[in-house]
């Protein structure tokens, strides 16, 4: 299937029941009419509306939230830990409305709120040379519309890599939400390989950019490392590096700041060239270290609502990781 610029997509999710349609539907066309209301309503009221009945009533996650926030800030205060958890449900409902806007939301107006320093954006440009690039990003800030650096006229074709959702409907709005718009494209991660061998040459004149969230809990596995992360012995998929290196796609790690009330800026800091020689995890080693200062320096904007280090390190994996790091988790 090829989308209006000439891309050749991955499998897009079916609406197998009608419930599945009539539950899509619905829920896509509520969110299309909201996206249509002012900025202002839906950042300065419908966001601290979706904060008040998260945090205050349903108290969503608040445990998880507390418990992680706690273990990776040991030296900070309570009331520091109640701060950034405030200002964290303030950030998760901005996202939801973000998640809401994208189903009506124009290529110009999230130009507007998503903004890429021309001089990032040469720079990026020059060193890649028409060349395809891979994006290392996170959960942080307002991930679902951080494909918008696709959008710029001298930027690249943007595919964004999903792991697809249990619940149908939303599986299929999400998946609509990210192909509306020229340029932009999202792939389910099984299908991440075949994508890029139909694209390698490119879209329409433009380079491709893969990019993968990376900070999602992986599976373990034969080639999974354990890295120190906010103070918590951590895995991370490492499927970005062996795309980079099987095919010599520079990498670069996406940088997020904001800026205001649905406003962001987005920067990116290269990681590897795709031609120097590199050692074996040294770019995920680099993607974790950079995800890291970052969060410590805004540590609302990364999510803290999910069970993150719910796999533990023991055996062998803890005895190498100890000797590593200087540390002493049971083995």
């Amino acid at each position: 299937m090829s989308n209006r610029d000439g891309a050749k997509m991955g499998a897009e999710p079916k609406a197998e029941t009608l419930r599945t349609k009539i539950g899509f539907g619905a829920v896509y066309g509520v969110c299309w009419l909201v996206g249509l209301l002012p900025l202002w309503f839906l950042y300065y009221v419908l966001a601290d509306t979706i904060y008040f009945l998260l945090y205050r009533v349903a108290r969503y996650r608040v445990k998880v939230v507390r418990a992680n926030l706690s273990s990776s800030f040991p030296e900070k205060s309570a009331k520091e830990l109640r701060l950034i958890e405030r200002r964290y449900y303030h950030t998760l409902s901005e996202y939801f409305v973000d998640a809401i806007d994208m189903a009506s939301i124009t290529p110009r107006q999230l130009l507007r709120r998503v903004h890429w320093p021309a001089e990032n954006r040469a720079e990026l440009n020059r060193l890649t040379a028409g060349r395809n690039w891979i994006t290392l990003l996170a959960h942080y800030g307002s991930w679902e519309i951080m494909n918008a650096y696709g959008l710029y006229a001298d930027g690249p074709v943007m595919s964004s890599v999903y792991h697809p959702l249990n619940n149908k409907v939303f599986d299929l709005y999400y998946y609509k939400i990210r192909n509306r718009l020229a340029k932009l494209h999202s792939v389910a991660m099984k299908e991440v390989l075949r994508f890029y061998m139909a694209n390698r040459d490119g879209v329409d004149g433009f380079p491709l950019s893969i990019g993968l969230v990376a900070d999602q809990n992986a599976p373990l596995d034969a080639q999974s490392r354990w890295v120190p992360f906010l103070n918590h012995p951590t895995v991370f998929f490492h499927g970005g590096e062996k795309i980079a290196r099987k095919f010599g796609l520079p990498v670069y790690f996406m940088h997020v700041r904001r800026l205001g009330r649905g406003r962001w800026e987005q920067t990116f800091e290269l990681i590897w060239d795709g031609v120097s020689p590199t050692e074996d995890f040294a770019i995920t080693g680099e993607y974790v270290r950079l995800l890291e200062e970052d969060i410590r320096r805004a540590p609302e904007l990364w999510l803290w609502s999910h069970r993150r280090w719910k796999k533990r390190i023991h055996g062998t994996a803890a005895r190498d990781y100890n000797a590593a790091y200087g540390t002493d988790y049971p083995e």
